[in-house]
């Protein structure tokens, strides 16, 4: 199977015709390269940075139906398989989604964005299913941009037979510094995704600016289900990059009950209400006694074996009961999940053997690596009570855990329970009189 992506410049709303060139352009070289599906980013039409829904409803955008049918034609004259980010109208609401058409081009379906991202939240009402299409090459999952921050998105879609993954996206820049780019999903996440549940992604991203609101991070890329990339473009410009795929079922988490319903439950996650500890964590020592540093000063830790790093829910579910860190015992040679497993769950991680390896902010940064020396690193352990993502995104409140399941469907429809190997555990007990205040250490 072929599979391309096409990354476009930005466009606002004064200019977003000039998204038709462009697609025009990419679906063209997408035909004469020999494309089955071609995937373009975001909101692709008119812009992402929608200003307001009523300056979205004036005469001088085009209306969903009439880009429905420009991106049906598209992917008839071609005939390919197409997958593009729209602004869906539906019932007075506005929803960021993305449309499937097949070689006919007739629409196949619409998926919509689950995990609302900053802006998102001033004019799109949040989806409230995940969606996966049967196709001619096998059952292809649809996200959309920040859905795949959120490992339950993933897993569901692999669940429910997803063979590979389509991302419209537009990553946004999350650099403070003038002409550098730092996007988590661009950077580690996505080869991370692939790797866990073992299927290829296909991501088409935006590039260039939105006015003074936005800029984008370019790099869209197609990826293996080993998480090697097969196709990358570069920061800027408008590009179209393809390879070949090979699509075959996923692997979902397999996760005992206990875990599963706290992954599903809807109530409230542990809050913090009193200040986090500081401490002077020590670097030349082995996981054990670094877990120990942290309950001294009043932290709260989990302890989990390296193996873990490839599977989301251990530190999910530790996150969820109020973990500031988790502590993986062992060593790594590839900071992807590690980076993936603090930035998803706004936690502390740190790698640990005879000594520190690695340690990495709740912002997914890496703080301190083995060769930058030292005998103690300072630490704010109240960073990962603020389990907010962006100005308009807070990470638990954005969760729709209503939509997530974790069953893997049989041949004859059937669902067919995962296997256990998540161990159910929780923190310390709540004093009733006031917050948790303990750490958690499961058996070396």
């Amino acid at each position: 199977m072929i599979v391309a992506a096409g990354q476009l410049e930005a466009t606002t709303l004064a200019n977003a015709s000039k998204v038709w060139p462009m697609v025009e352009r990419l679906a063209a070289q997408a035909g004469e390269a020999g494309v089955d599906l071609l995937v373009l980013p975001e909101a692709n039409y008119p812009a992402y940075w929608l200003e307001s829904v009523e300056r979205y409803m004036q005469p001088d955008i085009e209306r969903m139906e009439r880009v429905l049918d420009r991106y049906a034609k598209v992917a008839a004259k071609h005939s390919m398989w197409l997958v593009v980010g729209i602004v869906e109208e539906k019932s007075g609401k506005l929803h960021n989604s993305a449309a499937v058409f097949n070689r006919s081009g007739e629409l196949v379906g619409i998926a919509r964005k689950n995990f609302m991202w900053d802006c998102d939240n001033r004019w799109f009402t949040p989806g409230d299913a995940l969606s996966t299409f049967d196709t001619e090459f096998g059952t292809m999952g649809v996200l959309i941009c920040a859905d795949a921050r959120t490992p339950e998105i993933v897993n569901t879609l692999v669940s429910d037979g997803a063979e590979f993954i389509v991302e419209p996206t537009a990553w946004v820049n999350a650099s403070k510094v003038r002409r550098t780019y730092r996007n988590v999903q661009a950077d580690f996440m996505i080869r991370a995704r692939a790797m866990e549940f073992s299927v290829p992604f296909i991501c088409a991203s935006k590039a260039g600016r939105e006015e003074d609101k936005l800029e984008y991070v370019g790099q869209s890329q197609i990826v293996d289900a080993t998480g090697r990339a097969l196709a990358r473009a570069p920061v800027g410009g408008e590009h179209l990059i393809h390879a070949e795929i090979q699509p075959a079922p996923g692997r979902p988490a397999a996760i005992d009950e206990p875990a599963r319903r706290k992954l599903t439950d809807a109530k409230p996650p542990f809050r913090r209400t009193e200040p986090g500890a500081e401490l002077q964590l020590p670097v030349q020592t082995d996981a054990g006694a670094v877990a120990k540093a942290i309950e001294a000063a009043g932290g709260r830790a989990v302890s989990l074996p390296s193996s873990e790093l490839s599977r989301f829910a251990s530190a999910r579910c530790a996150s969820l009961e109020g973990a500031q860190a988790v502590v993986y015992r062992g060593r790594i040679s590839d900071d992807a999940f590690a980076r993936s497993r603090a930035i998803e769950n706004r936690v502390w991680v740190i790698i640990a053997s005879d000594a520190v390896q690695y340690v990495i902010a709740p912002d997914s940064t890496v703080i301190w690596r083995t060769a930058d020396g030292g005998d103690t690193l300072e630490v704010d352990l109240a960073q990962a009570d603020h389990k907010r993502l962006t100005p308009g995104t807070e990470l638990w409140e954005q969760r729709y855990a209503r939509c997530y399941r974790f069953i893997r469907r049989g041949d004859d429809g059937s669902e067919v329970t995962d296997s256990c190997c998540v161990r159910p555990f929780s923190l310390a007990p709540r004093d009733s009189s006031g917050p948790l205040h303990a750490s958690l250490f499961l058996p070396l």
